[in-house]
């Protein structure tokens, strides 16, 4: 069992006075949403073209995004905390989006609304069985047997759905195997902080640990 864990980054900039698609799911009109999420970046002031993990997604793998277009999200995304909108740090908060799950070259968990960066913290608890909360919406019910976590991503009529849809309801991953993913996860993590210091540091911001302000920092994974 081969798997993978995948820092993406969730990018949206819908106020951009470009008329709503109609069209959803996202996964099942890709073509449609991938010009129409390109046409928001555009308008948004992107300049450099981005490739989304899935394409129609708003997930965006870090190695994957200009160094240009890295320095206008992180602009964006430190506003209000060096404008002073935000009184304290902790009303900033990390890069949206989190970790794709694949398992032997199949995608079979994408991150879900309110997920994060710092959700690595989550995956880490559960690779060491440990009880772990997931701050996405909605968040997958767990078990431990042997060395092997259990995902169930079944849903009530009443719940949210999961979107992507799964692949699969019941899924099981292999806790090795995730220590190992998560380890490669976090490299592309510390490569990803060492951009965004570079930008803080050229930019003359002088925001205290601009790293794990995007990137590590929740008190929920505490």
């Amino acid at each position: 069992m081969k798997i993978e864990l995948i820092p993406v980054i969730e990018i949206e900039y819908n106020n951009q006075k470009v008329e709503l698609l109609k069209k959803h799911p996202y996964w099942k009109n890709q073509d449609i949403w991938y010009k129409y999420r390109s046409t928001l970046l555009k308008k948004a002031g992107f300049e450099d073209v981005f490739e989304p993990y899935l394409k129609g997604s708003p997930f965006y793998e870090p190695q994957k995004i200009s160094d240009k277009n890295l320095e206008k999200i992180v602009v964006d995304h430190t506003k209000e905390l060096r404008e002073g909108e935000y009184k304290r740090r902790e009303q900033a908060s990390c890069f949206l989006g989190g970790y794709v799950l694949k398992i032997d070259g199949e995608d079979k968990y994408f991150p879900q609304s309110c997920g994060d960066l710092s959700d690595i913290f989550y995956w880490e608890k559960l690779s060491l069985k440990k009880k772990s909360y997931y701050e996405g919406i909605p968040a997958p019910n767990y078990t431990f047997w042997c060395n092997n976590v259990f995902f169930d991503f079944s849903v009530s009529d009443y719940d949210e759905a999961f979107k992507p849809t799964p692949p699969d309801v019941s899924l099981k991953v292999d806790l090795r195997g995730l220590k190992i993913a998560i380890g490669k996860a976090k490299n592309e993590l510390n490569k990803l902080s060492e951009r965004v210091i570079k930008i803080n540091q050229h930019m003359n911001w002088g925001i205290e640990r601009i790293d794990d302000l995007l990137i590590w920092e929740n008190p929920n994974h505490k």
